[in-house]
């Protein structure tokens, strides 16, 4: 036991001095990268649930971990000791992006650069991983030439109700599904929800003028932008 605690000591800096000048450079560069990733983030965002919040939390969250990694340093005591403060800690809000993620994990990974003191790999990471978010989305890569929306019905019940728009969706729609139907009105009614893939020229309006023949004029609703429902 009294040599696995030597060896550990070895690894260990409890006495090291952390200056200001190292806290204002590590938190001025992590907070400087993490503005230019979240103005990336903001330029390539194409969903229709925008959070500005979401942006001050990358920069926040950059210059935590950059303390963070000044505190612990090498020694293997604190690096332990944070582990087990962190795990009572749990998150619970569902991330709508996967995009969020990756944007979560690369401010974390500047914050753990500046607080090493690896900025010249910080100001890579930025520079190079900022630029190919911005090729990739400039060249819409991933993308096709069909646009998603969600399309939602209120309708008289019907004998065959699932089927009663088919006819008036294929005309604008290249694909399209039914994703619910819900009883409204006590019974009286019923709100069915599609989701459509139709083209790039396509018509709201000339589709709601279609639908509201069939639908005796009760409600329509169309939702969703181009590639992304989060709605």
């Amino acid at each position: 036991m009294n040599d696995f605690v030597n060896q550990v000591s070895q690894f260990s800096d409890p006495g090291k001095i952390i200056t200001v000048s190292q806290v204002s450079i590590c938190l001025g560069m992590a907070f400087l990268l993490a503005v230019v990733v979240a103005k990336t983030y903001q330029i390539t965002y194409r969903g229709v649930s925008f959070s500005p919040s979401f942006m001050v939390t990358l920069v926040i969250c950059s210059m935590v971990i950059g303390a963070v990694m000044l505190i612990i340093g090498s020694n293997i005591a604190r690096a332990f000791s944070l582990v087990g403060a962190l795990s009572i800690i749990r998150f619970r809000n569902a991330v709508k992006d996967p995009r969020d993620v990756a944007y979560i994990f690369l401010v974390m990974g500047i914050g753990m650069a500046c607080g090493t003191g690896f900025y010249d790999v910080g100001i890579s990471l930025t520079a190079i991983t900022c630029a190919a978010s911005l090729l990739l989305s400039f060249v819409r890569f991933g993308e096709h030439g069909l646009t998603e929306r969600l399309l939602r019905i209120q309708t008289p019940v019907l004998q065959d109700f699932e089927h009663i728009f088919d006819d008036t969706l294929k005309l604008h729609a290249e694909n399209f599904s039914l994703v619910s139907a819900e009883s409204t009105r006590m019974g009286t009614e019923m709100e069915l929800t599609f989701s459509l893939r139709v083209p790039e020229k396509f018509s709201v309006q000339k589709l709601i003028d279609d639908l509201a023949a069939l639908n005796e004029n009760l409600k329509i609703q169309v939702v969703g932008s181009n590639h992304v429902l989060d709605l």
